[in-house]
């Protein structure tokens, strides 16, 4: 058990996933069937706010099943209860928890836009559809500004869900860290000079690496 977690909140993250085990089929048909989606993720919100208020959970469907994601978005001071969270967990029959989002390592198939697409209630999306340009890059902090484009037709959730997709690229990490500011536009016709979304974290370690040389040099 983690030393920074007391009984207490180890008993809240057990009934967690309790509720989580008696609801699986419900979350399951939420989000492969669209059955009572809004109902059943208000109700798994509000399971999850006991644990804490400032995690967050994405349910996503895709080829292989329904995964659901339980992040901190990078916030490092909530790691200790996503580490509990994740040490609790029980072994589930419809859904596929994953407890803190770490980087897509094997990026070759979204390179080659052979990805599959992840369904969300209102939306379908590929990683590989998805391309960023930098805006900037401040030196002192070492956070970036890009804007990240996109082929789909505007929804209410799709900002949401383009800025996930992101999350899921790089990791809760590397997000928290390295990113001060997203927008988010349409695709141009010409997509020349822009990066595939998947390219990102290799993107910013070459600007961390640029930048140090310049130190070097100086």
């Amino acid at each position: 058990m983690n030393k920074t977690i007391n009984q207490r909140q180890l008993k809240t993250i057990q009934n967690f996933w309790r509720w989580i085990e008696d609801n699986e089929t419900n979350i399951y048909n939420a989000m492969a069937l669209g059955i009572k989606t809004d109902e059943v993720m208000e109700h798994l919100l509000r399971n999850l706010n006991y644990v804490s208020k400032r995690l967050c959970y994405i349910v996503i469907r895709e080829n292989d099943g329904v995964k659901l994601f339980l992040t901190a978005y990078g916030h490092r001071k909530l790691f200790p209860k996503l580490i509990a969270l994740e040490d609790a967990q029980p072994v589930l029959k419809q859904l596929i928890p994953i407890v803190i989002i770490k980087p897509i390592t094997n990026k070759q198939l979204y390179l080659n836009k052979q990805d599959n697409y992840y369904v969300f209630p209102e939306i379908q999306v590929k990683i590989s559809d998805l391309y960023l340009q930098l805006d900037d890059f401040n030196t002192t902090t070492k956070k970036l500004c890009i804007t990240v484009f996109h082929p789909y037709k505007e929804s209410k959730e799709l900002n949401e869900v383009i800025k996930t997709m992101i999350v899921l690229v790089i990791g809760e990490v590397a997000f928290k860290k390295h990113l001060k500011n997203i927008e988010i536009k349409p695709i141009p016709k010409n997509t020349n000079g822009l990066l595939q979304l998947i390219e990102l974290d290799e993107f910013i370690k070459h600007l961390y690496a640029s930048m140090a040389y310049k130190r070097t040099k100086l």
